[in-house]
């Protein structure tokens, strides 16, 4: 089940630090549930009536939509990057709409759980390829905080399936974060040598022989 508030306060918290760079006219941030479903739309600096056009007539005509990303490895792109027909260019002329970013947060197997277009009016320049580069640099810079709270592992699920402790599910969560193991040892307060121990012992009930393995297990 998703934090919506977390998401909402990731959301908040990501565009702020955008703004201080970006000029920025109006963001909207949604949940993605599958590729033909999002939902709890939040929109900022955006009329309601292009929203409602939007969502009700014009999404399927978004070159840069969730839909049409969903099963892809993109995590940012451009509507001045892409090729908009008449309908949706007229959409955009009526609304004044100079360019969006599209951004797709995503659980580590890649499927985009929440989304956040930028906003740029027909006032401002559409965005460039270092905008781009400074989004998606924001973006790696927030991807391990957003695995952490909207991308759990079921503990109890594997702990049960794999007889694991709580210490090695705890060793776990750190080696799918990309943790190396000195810095886990000083995370959960243990030795190297420990830590090390509890690695081997997860590679063993799970049957894998290293981190690259275990990625692969959970997180593909």
């Amino acid at each position: 089940m998703l934090n919506h508030q977390f998401l909402t306060e990731f959301s908040q918290n990501f565009i702020e630090q955008v703004q201080r760079v970006l000029n920025i006219d109006g963001y909207l941030t949604y949940s993605i549930d599958n590729i033909n479903s999002a939902y709890n739309y939040h929109a900022f600096n955006i009329h309601k009536t292009s929203l409602d056009e939007y969502l009700n007539h014009k999404v399927e005509y978004d070159p840069v939509s969730f839909k049409r990303f969903y099963n892809k490895n993109n995590n940012i792109e451009l509507l001045s990057q892409h090729q908009c027909d008449d309908t949706y260019l007229d959409f955009m002329n009526r609304w004044k709409i100079q360019d969006t970013a599209e951004i797709f947060f995503r659980k580590r197997n890649g499927d985009p759980i929440l989304g956040l277009s930028i906003i740029r009016e027909d006032s401002h320049q559409p965005f460039s390829i270092q905008d781009k580069n400074m989004l998606e640099s924001f973006y790696q810079l927030s991807k391990k905080y957003f695995y952490h709270h909207a991308d759990t592992l079921d503990k109890a699920d594997i702990a049960a399936s794999y007889s694991l402790t709580k210490k090695e599910i705890a060793v776990l969560e750190q080696l799918l974060n990309g943790i190396n193991n000195s810095e886990i040892a000083m995370h959960l307060n243990c030795s190297l040598a420990t830590i090390k121990t509890h690695v081997q012992h997860i590679y063993q009930k799970i049957n894998i022989n290293n981190r690259q393995e275990l990625i692969c297990k959970f997180l593909r």
